[in-house]
């Protein structure tokens, strides 16, 4: 704020100066002219100059008039009446002290007795600020005596929670126990009910078994015989049995023919060519017979085999498969055993962990207890000291400011003085003139400023 209000301030005092300095060499040269050309008179002349003057004193005004509402603007915004300047310059100066104390200092510069409130003469914040701030600290205060009033509570809830461990603790170790007799009753009669059922099914087994073995031996009767009997079919099928049989077939066609009787050679030989062809023919027929029976019968009798061997196979398929059954059942029924027993023994171990769990558990929980309460009895010194932190912030938080103001009188006094030097520089300038300020009456515009500039020069002197 200070270094924006000093730059509007020399930016405006030079703009003067220039101006000034501008009018004041024109003046020799206008006379000069004057002198040489011989061409005005002298009453233009003194218009001329009055009017020059004239507006010189108007910018001067104008300055003024600007930084007058300037300072007004900031009396605005600081929230203060009549006597603004003053009021602000005391303010920032007893504000800026090293050993400022809100309602110490200030109230024995209004001349109140130590320890006595001001009450809205120099407040610290802007409205904003100091109304943000203000509802901060009691809303914190508030937060805060409700979290010691809690504390209470966490501690009867402590106790309670430690009284509830210990119960649970003693009530799972009775029920602990309990299951394990019922475990241990449970697993014998498991233990009796599947060694019941593994000897059942070994006996169904053992019994399939021997259903299994009896087919497979009748199985293999039934191809022994029908190997046998292909062997007897083929025998009557061989090709010295198919040969005799079709000779005479041969021999039985050539004699229907009878005798060849021919009136001529030539005759003779035609009917004993036919009759030959029609014998071998019966031949060739026959022995194609005993080919085709042959055929036949190998096809019969692999077709008969391949199936008696199927059921053969799938017979000793399933007798393997109940032998694995047995086995895996015997290991199954060892393996039962052994796992009772083992979960007997893992039962009673973990009744006897749990016993010593529980005792660590108890222990632990006791622990538990006293630093959860030592931890709220520090938390209850914090909370204390926090609520007497902010309630003494509130006490010193200083009078209260309007609500709508935006500046503090810190704030305010900063921008008054150097609006207030801008006129004080600007009258300076004016009254270096004689002839200007022999014309240009400034008045009271700037009245009370002189103080204000002398209460700026000894804060920054202190900064």
């Amino acid at each position: 704020m200070n270094k924006i209000s000093s730059s509007k301030k020399n930016a405006s005092v030079k703009t003067v100066i220039n101006i000034l300095s501008v009018l004041s060499l024109v003046a020799p040269s206008v006379s000069l002219a004057e002198g040489l050309s011989f061409t005005k008179s002298s009453e233009e002349v003194a218009e001329s100059k009055a009017a020059r003057l004239q507006s010189q004193c108007s910018q001067a005004r104008s300055e003024i008039t600007t930084a007058k509402n300037k300072i007004a603007e900031a009396c605005r915004k600081a929230g203060m009446g009549s006597g603004c300047a003053e009021k602000a310059a005391a303010c920032s100066e007893t504000l800026g002290t090293d050993s400022f104390d809100t309602t110490d200092a200030i109230g024995t510069l209004m001349g109140l007795p130590a320890g006595s409130n001001i009450g809205g003469s120099c407040p610290q914040m802007n409205g904003r600020d100091y109304y943000d701030e203000k509802k901060r600290l009691e809303t914190e205060i508030k937060d805060t005596q409700k979290d010691i009033a809690e504390l209470a509570d966490d501690e009867a809830e402590i106790k309670e929670t430690f009284n509830t461990t210990i119960q649970e603790l003693q009530q799972a170790l009775t029920d602990a126990q309990q299951e394990l007799e019922e475990t241990k009753t449970s697993l014998d009669e498991q233990e009796r009910e599947k060694i019941s059922e593994f000897q059942a099914s070994q006996n169904a087994a053992k019994e399939k078994l021997r259903e299994y073995n009896s087919k497979i031996i009748a199985l293999r009767s039934e191809m022994t015989n029908a190997v046998r009997e292909k062997a007897t079919k083929m025998l009557e099928l061989t090709a010295e049995t198919s040969k005799y049989a079709c000779n005479q077939e041969y021999t039985k066609a050539a004699e229907s023919y009878g005798k060849v009787n021919a009136t001529s050679n030539k005759s003779h030989i035609s009917k004993a060519k036919a009759q030959k062809a029609a014998a071998l023919d019966a031949f060739n027929k026959c022995m194609n017979r005993f080919q085709q029976a042959r055929i036949s019968l190998n096809e019969q009798s692999a077709a008969k085999m391949e199936s008696i061997n199927d059921q053969i196979r799938n017979a000793e398929a399933s007798t393997d498969e109940l032998n694995d059954s047995l086995n895996l059942a015997s290991t199954q029924l060892d393996q039962m055993k052994a796992d009772t027993a083992k979960r007997k023994t893992q039962a009673e171990k973990k009744v006897t962990d749990l016993m010593t769990l529980t005792q660590n558990k108890m222990q632990a929980a006791q622990e538990n207890m006293q630093t959860k309460l030592k931890a709220l009895a520090t938390k209850q010194q914090s909370y204390t000291e926090a609520l007497n932190r902010a309630n003494n912030s509130l006490m010193t938080l200083g009078p209260a400011p309007k609500r709508g103001a935006e500046y503090t009188s810190e704030e305010a006094s900063s921008e008054i003085s150097a609006q207030t030097e801008i006129i004080e520089d600007v009258k300076a300038t004016v009254a270096s003139n004689s002839e200007l300020a022999a014309q240009c009456h400034l008045g009271d515009a700037a009245k009370g400023s002189s103080k204000r500039s002398r209460s700026s020069g000894s804060k920054s002197g202190r900064k």
